[in-house]
């Protein structure tokens, strides 16, 4: 369970030795409130999603807003980066990114764990 809001946590964390070793604010700022917005609507969506009965349904929704998603980070990374300057823009890619691989690993440990738990 403590897996489950790890990238989160970390975003807010890495904040403040970033900012103090001379990260772009901005940037990370959109980087950051861009990752922790989009993961509320995951939440959010997740739930909805496991109430539609039809399958054919759930993946749909499930697609869309995977694709809506990518979209939103895009254009976060190109406002950070034409809004602000490339700085911006590339230290909003990296913490993306970063969160993203976060979540990715931690995803896949809970998936491993969950599946041993119930064969065992």
């Amino acid at each position: 369970m403590a897996l489950l809001y790890l990238d989160i946590v970390l975003v807010l964390i890495v904040a403040g030795p970033a900012l103090a070793s001379g990260a772009p604010a901005l940037g990370f700022t959109i980087g950051g409130a861009t990752w922790i917005l989009a993961r509320i609507a995951s939440m959010l969506v997740e739930r909805r999603i496991a109430d539609v009965g039809d399958l054919r349904r759930r993946l749909a929704v499930s697609v869309v807003f995977s694709m809506a998603r990518v979209w939103v980070f895009a254009i976060a990374i190109i406002v950070a980066g034409v809004g602000a300057s490339r700085a911006d823009g590339l230290t909003a890619a990296l913490v993306i990114f970063g969160a993203f691989s976060v979540r990715f690993a931690c995803a896949a440990i809970m998936h491993v764990t969950q599946k041993r738990s119930t064969n065992s």
